[in-house]
């Protein structure tokens, strides 16, 4: 992610970005939460899937929305 969202109320204390479409490792897994120590370890819902039930525990999805100044000038490239 090039740029960091804002979210409301939060601190952002640290990035780690993954190529699209990453397969998390448990070892790559483990040592973000060592990392993020008592700090809410977030990841993009679509990356929270992608992680098996066990590398879930104690990770917080985020929901991603799209938002366009001009939805209908998208609607029409896209016909």
């Amino acid at each position: 992610m090039s740029q960091l969202p804002v979210f409301r109320g939060a601190e952002v204390v640290g990035t780690c970005a993954f190529p699209d479409h990453h397969p998390y490792t448990e070892d790559e897994v483990l040592q973000l939460k060592a990392v993020a120590g008592d700090a809410a370890l977030v990841t993009t819902e679509k990356d929270f899937v992608r992680m098996t039930v066990a590398q879930r525990d104690g990770i917080k999805a985020l929901k991603v929305a799209a938002l366009f100044d001009q939805p209908d000038a998208l609607a029409r490239l896209l016909d």
